[in-house]
C-alpha cells in the first residue's frame, strides 16, 4: 500500500506514487486499486494521461473502488465520456479549493494575523493567540545583542564566531530544542552553527521593530509549487503588530550601517570610528584612512580617494584625532539644540502644531491636487481635439501616454503628502521618538561608533578644513522649529510672549543651520603638519 498524506492530489510528483511507478516500471506491480478517481489524482490532464495511455501501455489494471471503474471490464462507450468527466469535476474542486484558501489567508494578512508555521528568532506564538507574536526572553536578548555589535561596528562574521564560541544555539537548533518540528533549506551541516548570512537575514528583518511584513511570494497558480516574489506594494505591512525587540531608531541606524562600504582595518574585529561616514566636500568621494609613519610614529590621516586614486580631486587631509575633536564640539551643540527644542515643544500646545503643520501641508497636497485634475481635463480634451483634426493620430497617442504619466505622477506626490500628513499629526500627538536618540547622549564626553552612526547621516570635509555634519532627522528637526518660531511670531502682547519668541527664533536658526554645522578650523592646529 502506498499512502501520500499530506501531499496535493494536483500533483503527481508526490513520494508515494513515484514510488509505486517505480515499482511498475519494475514489473513489481500489474494492478493498481484507489478509493476514487479524486484519491488518484485531481489533475485532469496528467490523470487522463495514466488512465487512458501509460497504464494501458504497460499492461496495468486500474480500479477505482467508489467510481465502479474497472479498466479490465470497462464500457468504452460511457466511461470515455464519465471518466474525463470526474476527472475535471475532481480538478475544479482543487481548483475551488485553492482560491477560497488563498483568500482567506489574505484577509487574515491583511488585518495582522501571523500565517506562518513557525514565529522568527526572538519570538514565538502567543499561547493565548497563535497568530499573534510574543517576545521569546532569551531568543529577543539575543538579537538585541546582535544589533547592538553591528552598531558598535563588529561584522557579520565576527558576531557569529562570538555567539558560536559562547555556545549560543542558532536558529534552527533553538528551535528543535523548543520541541519544534522545523527545518529549513539554510541548513548544511548535520548540525547548524551561526554563520554571517543568519545575522544578516536577522538584521535586515524589520520584524523586530513590531512590524509585520506577509505575502512576499507566492506561487503562480495551485499547480505550479514554484515561489515568485511579488511586487513590494502587493506585501501586506502590519505596523506595531506586536512588541518590539529593538527600536525602530537602531533598526534604521544599522540599515545604515550595512550600506556602507565599511572594512576592518589588520588585526582588528570593529570598524573604524568614522568608517563610511566621511566623505570629501569637494567632490562627493569617501575620505579615506591612510596612515603615515613619521619620526617613528605612525600618524593616521582622512584623504579624499578621487585624488588619491584617480587626481581627479583637490589635495586635502586631516588628521583623525582633529576630526575627532571637531565632530565631538559639533554634536555636543546639536545635542543641546535639540534638547532645547524638546523643551519647547513641551511648552507649546499640541494642537497648535498639529494646526500650523496640517495647514502647512494642505497647501502642498491642494497644489498637487490641483495638477491631477488639470492633466485629467487635458486628457478628456485630447479627443475632441482629435476629432476636430487638430492633431494627428500619432500626436493623439503621444500625448495620451504623456498626460496620463504626468497625471499618474501628480496622484502618486498626492497620496505621499496624505501620508506625510498622517505623520505630522502622529509626531506632534505622541511626541518625537528621534529626539530621545539625542537626549540619551546629553552628557557625552568622547565619541563611539555608536553614537556617529546614530545620530550623523553624513561627515563632509572640506579642502579649506571645515567639517560639516549632516545629522539624522534633520528635517523634522527644521519641521519643529519653523512651526514654533512661526507660531511665537504670530503671537504679540506680554513680555511673556516675547521672550517666547526669541526662543523660538533661536531654534528656528538651528535648525535651518543644521546642515552646516562646522567645528574651530582644524588649520588651527599646527597647520604645518596637516598636510600629507
Amino acid at each position: 500500500m502506498r499512502v501520500d498524506d499530506g501531499f496535493s492530489g494536483s500533483s503527481f510528483e508526490r513520494p508515494a506514487f513515484q514510488a509505486m511507478m517505480a515499482d511498475v516500471k519494475a514489473g513489481k506491480i500489474d494492478c493498481i486499486v484507489v478509493k476514487d478517481l479524486s484519491r488518484f489524482g485531481r489533475n485532469y490532464l496528467d490523470a487522463g494521461e495514466y488512465i487512458e495511455k501509460i497504464f494501458p501501455f504497460l499492461g496495468i489494471r486500474f480500479i477505482a473502488v467508489n467510481d465502479n471503474y474497472d479498466s479490465l471490464n470497462s464500457n468504452p462507450e460511457s466511461d470515455e465520456l464519465i471518466i474525463p468527466f470526474k476527472n475535471l469535476i475532481n480538478e475544479a474542486y482543487c481548483r475551488d479549493s485553492s482560491i477560497k484558501i488563498r483568500s482567506q489567508l489574505e484577509i487574515k494578512r491583511k488585518r495582522g494575523d501571523f500565517i506562518g508555521s513557525f514565529a522568527v528568532y526572538g519570538y514565538r506564538k502567543d499561547p493565548d493567540d497563535r497568530h499573534r507574536l510574543a517576545v521569546d526572553g532569551f531568543a529577543a536578548d539575543v538579537v538585541r545583542d546582535i544589533f547592538r555589535w553591528k552598531l558598535e561596528g563588529v561584522s557579520a562574521a565576527d558576531i557569529a564566531d562570538r555567539l558560536n564560541k559562547d555556545g549560543i544555539l542558532p536558529p534552527v537548533e533553538y528551535k528543535k530544542q523548543q520541541g519544534m518540528r522545523f527545518n529549513t533549506p539554510f541548513r548544511i551541516n548535520a548540525r547548524s552553527l551561526w554563520h554571517a548570512t543568519a545575522i544578516l537575514r536577522i538584521l535586515k528583518n524589520p520584524v523586530y521593530t513590531g512590524v509585520l511584513e506577509q505575502g512576499r511570494n507566492t506561487t503562480p497558480s495551485y499547480k505550479v509549487k514554484r515561489r515568485v516574489a511579488r511586487p513590494r506594494g502587493e506585501w501586506s505591512v502590519t505596523e506595531g503588530a506586536h512588541e518590539a525587540v529593538v527600536t525602530p531608531e537602531d533598526f534604521a541606524a544599522v540599515q545604515k550601517v550595512l550600506a556602507l562600504d565599511t572594512r576592518t582595518s589588520p588585526g582588528s574585529s570593529a570598524v573604524e570610528l568614522f568608517s563610511g561616514m566621511a566623505a570629501c566636500g569637494e567632490c562627493g568621494a569617501a575620505m579615506v584612512r591612510k596612515t603615515v609613519p613619521a619620526g617613528g610614529k605612525k600618524y593616521v590621516y582622512y584623504v579624499c580617494a578621487a585624488h588619491k586614486n584617480e587626481k581627479t580631486c583637490y589635495t586635502h587631509s586631516i588628521r583623525d584625532s582633529v576630526l575627532e575633536e571637531i565632530v565631538l564640539e559639533s554634536l555636543k551643540k546639536q545635542i543641546h539644540d535639540v534638547i532645547s527644542l524638546s523643551e519647547l515643544m513641551e511648552m507649546a500646545e499640541s494642537v497648535q502644531l498639529q494646526k500650523a503643520g496640517a495647514v502647512k501641508l494642505q497647501e502642498r497636497l491642494d497644489r498637487k491636487q490641483a495638477e491631477a485634475d488639470r492633466y485629467q481635463r487635458l486628457l478628456l480634451s485630447l479627443y475632441e481635439s482629435l476629432m476636430d483634426g487638430m492633431i494627428s493620430r500619432q500626436e493623439y497617442r503621444e500625448m495620451k501616454k504623456n498626460y496620463a504619466a504626468l497625471r499618474s505622477e501628480a496622484e502618486t506626490q498626492a497620496e505621499a503628502v496624505r501620508e506625510e500628513m498622517c505623520h505630522v499629526l502622529e509626531n506632534t500627538v505622541h511626541g518625537c521618538g528621534w529626539m530621545e536618540q539625542f537626549k540619551k547622549y546629553r552628557n557625552i564626553t568622547a565619541l563611539d561608533r555608536v553614537i556617529v552612526v546614530s545620530l550623523i547621516d553624513r561627515i563632509y570635509i572640506y579642502r579649506d578644513k571645515r567639517v560639516e555634519n549632516k545629522y539624522n532627522w534633520q528635517d523634522e528637526f527644521r519641521w519643529l522649529a519653523g512651526i514654533l518660531e512661526q507660531g511665537a511670531v504670530s503671537r504679540t502682547g506680554t513680555d511673556t510672549e516675547g521672550q517666547g519668541t526669541a526662543s523660538a527664533g533661536s531654534a528656528g536658526a538651528s535648525g535651518r543651520d543644521m546642515a552646516c554645522v562646522s567645528g574651530r578650523d582644524a588649520a588651527g592646529q599646527q597647520p604645518g603638519k596637516e598636510a600629507v
